[in-house]
């Protein structure tokens, strides 16, 4: 399920980029490399059946997961004319990046105590990158 978040994200913010810069190119790899990590984490919490642990790092895991994926999408809505993407949705944008990134920090803390609230609050978080609502209606 989060390939598939992360592809349909990645797919609304790259329509919105008329060509890639190199900047954006490199911003785009450090969020695939930090992606690259995840089965290694997922294999790990799966064989300890939810450890807190391996839970907290699979979080933290997220967490730089998310900071990447929220400088690529800065760098693409900053080369955005504002006739595509509206000051509002830009907005929405920026506060639903803060509000995941907040979810997933938290969810490395709870972990430690509680690695299946732990988990929950990754679920919960990553459900809110579902739709990307990165267009003007």
């Amino acid at each position: 399920m989060f390939i598939a978040i992360i592809w349909i994200n990645h797919h609304y913010l790259m329509r919105l980029v008329a060509a890639p810069t190199l900047r954006l190119i490199w911003i785009n790899f450090a969020h695939l490399f930090m992606v690259s990590f995840l089965p290694f984490a997922t294999a790990w919490v799966a064989r300890t059946q939810l450890g807190s642990s391996p839970v907290a790092l699979y979080a933290a895991l997220f967490v730089c997961i998310d900071i990447a994926y929220n400088i690529f999408e800065r760098e693409v809505l900053a080369r955005t004319e504002t006739a595509h993407v509206s000051a509002r949705v830009r907005r929405v944008a920026r506060r639903r990046s803060l509000v995941v990134l907040a979810i997933f920090t938290t969810a490395t803390l709870v972990a430690f105590v509680a690695p299946r609230v732990g988990f929950a609050l990754i679920c919960s978080a990553l459900i809110l990158h579902v739709r990307p609502d990165l267009t003007n209606r």
